[in-house]
């Protein structure tokens, strides 16, 4: 039997919001509600009622996605993920990602870049923590490690890495403890064992031990 209207009503943004007698309701966009007959106690087709459905899934989807979006940029899969919680269906979803990308609102390309910048220049982490951190954001291998080769050139690494050295130790002469603690915290940020033992080394010189002697100590 098919569902009747029970009630209209008007919402922000020129929508209105449509509630049936088996208790659904869906927003739909004012023009498309112009063009139909939504008055109380109206029937509604199933076919009808599934095609609102799909403009509900598509209003309330996009208006998640750039909710998200004017916080900070997301990956694809990020925005996908956030959209199946919200049980948008698959085709919908598809559509809402590719109007996303062809606007330039979601591009993993760019995001990657901009990610691993800024991951580098204000939090100093290295390669492998940022790799690590695009992988779980659902980011294609390929780009990612694009994205690592552009922002850490030639000795780039190198420089971060005693970036965080001089602001944790300020002017202060490391002891062998300092030292360890160094090498541990370049190894959380992800920092390739090359560029910490390069650091180590040297700030064990300037603490005046040998590094084959920490070697021992261990």
């Amino acid at each position: 039997m098919p569902e009747t209207i029970v009630e209209t009503k008007p919402r922000p943004r020129d929508r209105v919001l449509v509630r049936l007698s088996g208790g659904r309701f869906f927003t739909l966009p004012q023009s498309e509600a112009g063009s139909l007959t939504l008055s109380p106690g109206t029937a509604v087709a199933d076919d009808e009622v599934e095609r609102w459905s799909r403009i509900d899934q598509y209003l309330r989807g996009k208006d998640k996605a750039l909710r998200l979006l004017s916080i900070r940029a997301r990956s694809r899969q990020e925005i996908e993920k956030a959209l199946a919680e919200m049980e948008i269906v698959p085709g919908v979803r598809a559509g809402i990602l590719e109007e996303l990308r062809e606007s330039g609102l979601v591009d993993d390309e760019r995001f990657a870049r901009d990610y691993t910048g800024s991951r580098a220049e204000i939090k100093h982490l290295g390669p492998h923590r940022i790799q690590f951190e695009l992988r779980k954001l659902g980011v294609n291998r390929a780009i990612v490690d694009r994205a690592i080769v552009e922002s850490f050139p030639g000795g780039r690494q190198e420089e971060l890495a005693w970036e965080v050295v001089r602001r944790k130790l300020g002017s202060r002469k490391p002891d062998e403890r300092a030292v360890r603690r160094m090498m541990d915290l370049l190894k959380r940020k992800g920092f390739d064992y090359g560029v910490i033992n390069r650091v180590g080394y040297e700030l064990l010189r300037s603490a005046g031990k040998d590094a084959a002697e920490l070697a021992e100590d261990e």
